[in-house]
């Protein structure tokens, strides 16, 4: 069986794909190990025999961790040049925050327990869970199964010990948030009809000038539905539809008056309303005011889906690729808005190939150049390289005739190609260090130290969130992007039900991978 493995490498190769993504599935407390899974079934399954590593094509390693910064740095990339001008502070505290950690782990480990360079920043890029950080201490380093090794300690103490403040928090009094305040924009959407029973302005509604609710439809006493494009007054016996969070609905029908008894758009004889799929290229990158849905046929959106999340639509809300639109329209203009969005289930998943090579090919070649700081080439490299142009073409989301953005189903099949392909190979090449090194006195030293790295790291960034006024919800969401695992996320929304998680998590989710990638290949040097 060893030499089978051996003999035949892309076999195992995606052999422990298959079986680390089913590991992957079991539930360990309140999360799953997810593509990480990959990682640790390749380190089994390389630690049978010191010839499986060399056997494994590592050049698809690089390939695969490329396509995975690359895709995640076009999601991101918008978020976070959003943010930067309002959470700078936050940023820079993060930066601090990982700056300091990096020292504690680097010197502590070096000085205190005598562990070489490789070990420590592998070991930092786990307690991190920063994959591009790994790739670029492996790359920094003559022994590249020393980083995975130092990775694979330090991965679940990072899940346990993040879990576990998560948990803390979401159990504690929210704390007072002067520079955060408010509960974010709704995550959950609710659509009503409401009878009108005082004539008031429509700004004059409880979260309509905060653009936390609006009108998509109206029916004035004794006329017909129509769009809600131009209303300003509402007056008594009218009937409006408000669409927004469950809460900020629930207050615009106590202000208003009373809920209808019927829905106002189950009949559609005038007013109909479905959900398009925008698939049309011209249109990514553009606001949702761009789009002219209101000068071209008397329509307006309501909601955005994206993924799995439904976003109360606004004006500067910008549109992507396999993004689902809600539009309420007048009767007879639905199949002309459909062709108009695109709505072509099968462009959905096509990918520009133009756009991702260049883009791609621009990562690779920024990566190239390097500087020396004493002894060490720092150099952004395959996995610092897409990320940043990613982040900065994401963000440009088009030039001309390219659109530089994916659809989201496209973005999230290809990131997890790649990084399934880059942890099966880690782990294969460094099973048999890992095996020698891991269950050790050497070993126990690591954990020691990550373990208090981590509740470090950890506790900095909170610390700097609490002194700079942001919301406990809030800081769920940067402790999360801080350490850069979805599951810790969505353990966060499971605990608590607020926008600001995510938004959190988008803050510092990019901006934590570089920082990382750099402190990284400085430890390796000592």
């Amino acid at each position: 069986m060893r030499q089978f493995l051996i003999d035949y490498p892309y076999v195992t190769l995606f052999g422990v794909i298959a079986l680390g993504s089913l590991l992957g599935l079991v539930k360990f407390g309140p999360v799953r190990l997810g593509a990480a899974g990959v990682l640790f079934a390749g380190l089994a399954v390389g630690a049978l025999d010191k010839g499986v590593g060399p056997a494994v094509p590592t050049a698809l390693s690089v390939e695969g961790l490329a396509l995975y910064v690359y895709t995640v740095g076009l999601e991101s990339g918008p978020a976070f040049f959003r943010e930067v001008g309002r959470q700078l502070p936050v940023m820079l505290g993060a930066i601090v925050a990982l700056v300091v950690t990096a020292l504690a782990v680097g010197w502590g480990g070096h000085a205190l327990f005598g562990i070489s360079g490789p070990f420590l920043a592998g070991g930092y890029a786990g307690i991190g869970t920063t994959t591009p950080g790994l790739a670029a201490a492996q790359a920094a380093s003559d022994d590249p199964t020393q980083p995975a090794v130092g990775y694979a300690i330090g991965y679940p103490l990072a899940i346990i010990v993040t879990i576990l403040f998560l948990s803390v928090l979401a159990k504690r009094r929210p704390w007072p948030a002067r520079r955060d305040p408010g509960d974010g924009l709704p995550d959950r959407l609710a659509t009503v009809t409401v009878v009108v029973e005082r004539g008031v302005r429509l700004s004059q509604v409880p979260g309509v000038a905060a653009g936390r609710l609006l009108v998509s439809a109206y029916q004035p006493v004794g006329g017909q539905t129509a769009v809600a494009l131009d209303l300003e007054l509402l007056h008594p016996g009218e009937q409006v539809v408000l669409v927004g969070g469950e809460e900020d609905v629930a207050i615009g029908v106590a202000f208003l008056g009373a809920r209808a008894a019927h829905h106002l758009l189950d009949t559609r004889e005038q007013v109909d309303y479905r959900r398009i799929l925008v698939t049309n290229p011209a249109l990514a990158g553009h606001t949702v005011a761009e789009l002219g849905l209101g000068e071209r046929f008397g329509a307006k959106a309501s909601r955005l889906r994206r993924g799995d999340v439904d976003l109360l639509v606004h004006d500067d809300l910008v549109v992507q690729l396999d993004d689902r639109i809600r539009v309420v329209a007048p009767r007879g203009e639905a199949e002309k808005i459909n062709r108009y969005l695109g709505d072509r289930e099968g462009s959905a998943s096509e990918v520009s190939a133009v756009s991702l090579g260049l883009g791609l090919y621009l990562g690779f070649l920024i990566g190239i150049p390097s500087i020396t700081v004493g002894s060490t080439k720092l150099a952004l490299g395959a996995a610092a390289g897409p990320l940043l142009m990613g982040m900065f073409l994401g963000w440009r989301r088009r030039t001309g005739p390219l659109v530089w953005t994916l659809p989201t189903r496209a973005n999230l099949t290809l990131r997890q190609i790649g990084l399934l392909l880059f942890l099966a190979i880690v782990g294969l090449t460094s099973g048999y260090a890992f095996r020698v090194n891991a269950f050790s006195l050497f070993g126990l030293k690591l954990v020691a130290l990550l373990l208090v790295g981590a509740v470090l790291s950890y506790s900095l960034l909170l610390v700097v969130c609490r002194l700079l006024g942001q919301s406990r919800e809030r800081a769920m969401g940067l402790l999360a992007g801080y350490v850069g695992n979805p599951a810790l996320t969505a353990h966060a929304n499971a605990q608590v039900r607020d926008s600001r998680i995510n938004t959190g998590y988008s803050t510092l989710f990019a901006l934590a991978i570089l920082v990382k990638i750099i402190c990284i290949q400085l430890i390796v040097g000592l």
